[in-house]
């Protein structure tokens, strides 16, 4: 372990002390990209925010990812990328597997990601119950990713885990790329993707095609993607978009193992799930149009509509889960700014209209065609935002802004004969209150700080008691954050970013195992969510030269933990999160030999977690080091890069996601466990003709 750890400083001191490189002066392009895009990153306007200010002027938890963070690794899904962030917990079982956890919230979600708002362009990619599927974004798709973390973005939901924001990619030049990757485990994936801009039309397609046969038995995967982002200038103030995103996959489900499996043999799947060869199947569509509009009276409008169909058949050991859903919706805000001097008052307001159905239905396993339930649940929200932002000499920069949220269901017993259970159920009226600061104490260092109000509704699951009736008495998580930090710049070549959060949340939903597939929600207590984050960049060489040498990494000490939580007569009360860590941290660093080759290492480090909420048991603290080596060539309007690595480089046992509180049935231990990859490797080759690629 202390190898492990030691690797990356040894690996950045011996990169120092190399200087048989030739010193060749470096391109404006790619001193952006050696330095993480700072200035980019500078003068980026925070969209989650719509204000007229930029990323280093937010009084909020932002964290921007890059196309070059996007990319690290064999970048298959976001995960990577995502599990470098900190305060992020990424649990990644299979390729379609994957929680992410913010902050601790969500940490007890069975297996998906909950209580966390995300969209892809104006599209929601959240559904009525709050579950995400971020494994289906194509990385090479993204232009950045925008992340709030905690309550602490009126505009889109005030969710208690924050807001993801993917942004479309689109390209300034004509551009076709093919991208092949070959991976362990019988993994490759093929991209090939356009960028078109002829006069007020500019579009980009990608198709994607995803195949593995996993690192355990019944793992097989197989995903394909077609994305469309087109944008069309009507004129100088008129701008329309279209957004168009369909995947279609099967993954077999391995399933989570025991302890004895875990250590013994890995690679095995449970044997339930293995002997129907269990598996997830769906086909999924997603669209959205929208405009924006610059007016003379009101700086802004914008309007959209958004719409998704998803058909999902979950062949089980107990039974065939099948599942449909389609929701639609739309939003529109607008928003005005006033200018007195050196002030700016911007103030934008707006509603997001969603609406949701969603059927579900199981069958007996062996005869498909006789049903156990057929169920219909019609979700539908109303998000009401108004924020405003402010700033008075250039020094200090105020932010608040209210979200008020109204959410209802109806459901229908779509089988009455044994007594009709449907009915509806509408939760009270939330209003999230949010107020930040910024403020400059000089050019190189700034302090922030924020409170603000979230909440999460109850997923499907949760809505309903184990007999099938309204689960009537079940109430919104919610809670309050308060947050305050620095921000330090030096010139540029030194960043950090430190804060210490404190999140209080009430009507603690559980999600309560009722059998191996069933779920029931109860509100059981309260708990509280402090940590400490802090985020470092620092450009060692002189970026001009080569070689030339960038570092970052990041820490999270968090104690997340039950404050009030008693469940089934058991006192919980001071008991540790599940599936969080205590510590979390990335060591990273880029050396460039030359405006052709660069060598990436970083090592991330995850500490012990419990498994379930009596704290029983826990995993083993365990810590990954990647490495990888890119070469890139341009010979007149053709672009060649290779990338090749390796993933885990000392072959560490380690556990990339929890079934957290699973249970157990007879004399069978609890399968808590999802194995991660042993040491594996990767190599991936792209191509791309008529100019370079914006993210280069």
């Amino acid at each position: 372990m202390k190898i492990q750890i030691l690797l990356p400083t040894v690996f950045f001191i011996l990169a120092i002390q190399y200087q048989g490189v030739s010193r060749d002066t470096m391109r404006k392009a790619e001193y952006r990209d050696t330095v993480l895009l700072a200035e980019e990153v500078e003068e980026i306007t925070i969209a989650t925010f719509h204000a007229p200010f930029n990323f280093l002027n937010t009084p909020a938890p932002i964290q921007i990812i890059i196309p070059e963070a996007l990319e690290t690794g064999s970048a298959f899904t976001p995960v990577e990328a995502l599990n470098q962030v900190p305060g992020i917990l990424m649990h990644h079982g299979t390729l379609s597997t994957n929680r992410l956890t913010i902050r601790g919230i969500g940490s007890r979600t069975p297996y998906a990601t909950n209580k966390v708002k995300a969209y892809f362009g104006e599209i929601p990619i959240t559904g009525g119950d709050g579950a995400t599927a971020l494994e289906d974004i194509e990385n090479r798709f993204i232009q950045r990713i925008e992340i709030i973390k905690g309550p602490s973005s009126s505009l889109y939901g005030a969710g208690l885990g924050g807001v993801i924001l993917f942004y479309p990619k689109s390209f300034k030049n004509n551009t076709i790329e093919n991208q092949t990757t070959r991976a362990s485990f019988n993994t490759w994936k093929n991209t090939l993707s356009a960028g078109f801009n002829h006069k007020k039309l500019n579009t980009y397609l990608l198709g994607s095609v995803l195949n593995s046969d996993g690192y355990r038995e019944n793992n097989n995967t197989n995903r394909v993607n077609f994305m469309l982002h087109s944008e069309y200038a009507l004129s100088n103030r008129i701008i329309f978009q279209a957004l168009l995103k369909m995947t279609k996959m099967k993954a077999f489900i391995p399933s989570s193992i025991d302890l004895t499996t875990y250590l013994e043999s890995p690679q095995k799947a449970a044997t339930n799930w293995k002997d129907v060869r269990g598996y997830e199947a769906y086909s999924k569509g997603q669209v959205g149009l929208s405009a924006k509009i610059h007016s003379n009276k009101l700086d802004k409008i914008s309007l959209a509509a958004f719409g998704s169909v998803k058909n999902t058949d979950e062949l089980r050991p107990f039974n065939l889960l099948q599942e449909d859903s389609e929701y639609f919706g739309w939003r529109g805000y607008i928003q005005k700014i006033w200018h007195a001097g050196d002030v700016k008052i911007a103030m934008t307001s707006g509603i997001e209209f969603f609406r949701e159905n969603y059927r579900w239905s199981t069958r007996m396993k062996k005869e498909m065609q006789e049903l156990l339930s057929d169920n219909l649940e019609k979700r539908s929200y109303e998000n009401l935002f108004l924020q405003m932002e402010t700033n008075f000499r250039e020094t200090l920069y105020l932010s608040t802004g209210l979200n008020g949220n109204f959410t209802r269901f109806r459901y229908t017993d779509r089988i009455p004969e044994n007594g009709d259970l449907s009915g509806r159920h509408a939760y009270p009226p939330v209003i999230s209150p949010r107020l930040g600061a910024n403020y400059h104490f000089s050019k190189k260092l700034t302090f922030f700080g924020n409170i603000s109000h979230g909440f999460s509704t109850p997923s499907f699951e949760e809505t309903l008691l184990p007999e099938g009736e309204i689960n009537a008495g079940i109430q919104p998580e919610s809670g309050w954050n308060t947050e305050a930090g620095i921000r330090v710049d030096l010139n540029g070549t030194f960043r950090a970013t430190v804060s210490y959060y404190r999140m209080y949340i009430k009507n603690l939903l559980v999600a309560r195992r009722t059998g191996e597939d069933a779920y029931v929600g109860v509100n059981a207590g309260r708990s509280i969510h402090p940590g400490l984050e802090a985020d470092i960049k620092w450009i060692v060489f002189n970026p001009h030269s080569f070689p030339s040498l960038s570092l970052n990494g990041n820490i999270t000490a968090a104690n997340y933990r039950f404050q009030e939580f008693n469940d089934q007569g058991n006192d919980y009360s001071g008991n540790l999160l599940p599936g969080t860590s205590r510590i979390t941290w990335l060591a990273a660093g880029k050396i460039r030999f030359s405006k052709n080759m660069d060598i990436r290492g970083w090592h991330r480090h995850t500490g012990k977690m419990p498994v379930n909420d009596s704290n029983s048991t826990f995993t083993k603290p365990s810590g990954l080091t990647n490495i990888e080596i890119r070469y890139s060539q341009t010979v007149g309007k053709v672009r060649f890069e290779l990338k090749t690595g390796v993933e885990n480089i000392f072959d560490v046992k380690h556990i990339s996601m929890l079934a957290v509180n699973a249970p157990s049935f007879g004399n069978a231990m609890p399968r808590y466990y999802y194995p991660g990859h042993p040491r594996n490797y990767f190599l991936s080759l792209q191509l791309s003709f008529n100019g370079l690629s914006t993210q280069h």
